[in-house]
């Protein structure tokens, strides 16, 4: 998404998911729902702004380490409270999106050795 005039992209990352978890009830990261759900709108809305705040930063800071000329520019909180609702709302689910689906577990497995691995008979 397009803001400010640049692209901004979302990652989640151990550092992002610590800064996240800072936001939510006893610093539990599975209660992040309950700050967006069971908090004044202030509080949610800062709260929000946290979160794209460490996914962005996430992303860029992971870009950067990986091209070490990148020029990191993550979202600030500034930036993010002075959009309008309909920006921040869509930045929101964008950034949501990404936190769910970089933190789906993944298991590589390989195909179990057959019982006769000779090739044989039994």
């Amino acid at each position: 998404m397009q803001i400010h005039g640049r692209d901004v992209n979302f990652r989640r990352t151990v550092l992002g998911n610590c800064e996240i978890a800072e936001i939510c009830p006893k610093k539990d990261i599975n209660k992040l729902g309950d700050v967006f759900t069971k908090s004044d709108y202030a509080t949610a809305q800062r709260a929000g702004a946290k979160f794209m705040v460490a996914m962005s930063k996430g992303y860029e800071m992971t870009k950067h380490y990986s091209d070490s000329e990148y020029v990191m520019r993550p979202l600030t909180e500034e930036e993010v409270l002075l959009l309008d609702s309909d920006e921040f709302n869509d930045l929101f689910m964008e950034a949501m999106n990404a936190f769910i689906a970089d933190g789906k577990t993944t298991v590589q497995t390989e195909a179990a050795p057959s019982k006769n691995a000779d090739g044989g008979g039994e």
